[in-house]
């Protein structure tokens, strides 16, 4: 009779812990607050990376705001006459209406007149047997260019 009565208060008490385990539950509720609580996890983890990464830009974009500015400081300081960077409430000037200088055209030349008649041709070449530069050397000293 011992082992029927131990035998009876263990299957009650394994009977009782299984049906309180769960809370009474059913598996879709439990899947659900699983759920739930998953969704409340991952908006607070958004929420504090989103953060993050607005400081982060935040940051970032105060460091190249500064940088410019201490650039155009610098512009400002090393152009002699003018004043700082700041700008002040002028009203718009407006735009001149006069037409910009038209350039000259050059004068037309005939390149086969002037090889027949040995006009320039000949002061270049003898350039050339001096050591002195090439037409390539001329255009860029022309252009404002070439060491």
């Amino acid at each position: 009779m011992n082992k029927k009565l131990l035998l009876a208060g263990i299957v009650a008490v394994v009977g009782f812990v299984t049906l309180t385990a769960f809370g009474g539950k059913t598996l879709e509720q439990q899947k659900a607050e699983i759920q739930t609580a998953i969704t409340a996890k991952l908006e607070e983890f958004r929420a504090t990376k989103q953060e993050e990464c607005n400081t982060r830009v935040t940051t970032e974009a105060q460091n190249r705001f500064t940088q410019w500015q201490a650039e155009e400081e610098a512009k400002a300081a090393a152009t002699p006459g003018k004043k700082s960077s700041t700008p002040k409430n002028k009203p718009a000037s407006k735009p001149s209406t006069q037409p910009l200088p038209q350039p000259q055209p050059p004068a037309p030349t005939n390149p086969k007149s002037d090889k027949m008649q040995g006009g320039t041709n000949t002061s270049e070449k003898q350039d050339k047997m001096q050591g002195q530069p090439n037409t390539s050397d001329k255009k860029k000293k022309m252009q404002g260019g070439g060491n």
